[in-house]
């Protein structure tokens, strides 16, 4: 038997992942200048990896909506910059910076919040439509 999907279900998990995507993003944008990580050399970008499941006839509706799949490091090479007074500069006097647009990082930003607000409105959609369906049954 075919259950039904849960609409709300779905827009939950979208607003989850793209809250992971928009806090991602913002550790991008905190970083942009970060010249020494931990690890060594300048911070690297961010990138959210999403999973998802298409609806197929008969399909369990549990696994649908969309997931992160995984963070990963943008392998774009680091910004240099000559500057022989910074304490992080090469023998060459040249600095390593994140591979960090702040400029892209705002459209994705921009991006993000445009999913989390359309996945709002399917939520207040969906319990509109089940409130509306609730009316009927009580007439």
């Amino acid at each position: 038997m075919v259950q039904p999907v849960s609409a709300k279900q779905i827009a939950v998990s979208g607003l989850k992942a793209q809250r992971i995507r928009m806090n991602v993003i913002a550790n991008n944008i905190a970083n942009a200048q970060t010249t020494r990580t931990r690890e060594g050399g300048p911070f690297r970008r961010q990138l959210v990896l999403l999973r998802g499941n298409q609806l197929k006839p008969g399909y369990n509706p549990e696994p649908l909506g969309v997931r992160v799949k995984r963070i990963v490091d943008d392998p774009a090479p680091f910004r240099t910059v000559y500057q022989p007074e910074h304490p992080d500069a090469d023998e060459s006097g040249y600095v390593k910076y994140p591979n960090i647009s702040l400029a892209v990082e705002m459209v994705d930003l921009v991006s993000a919040q445009r999913a989390y607000e359309a996945n709002i409105a399917v939520f207040v959609s969906d319990r509109r439509m089940n409130q509306q369906a609730l009316e009927i049954i009580r007439q």
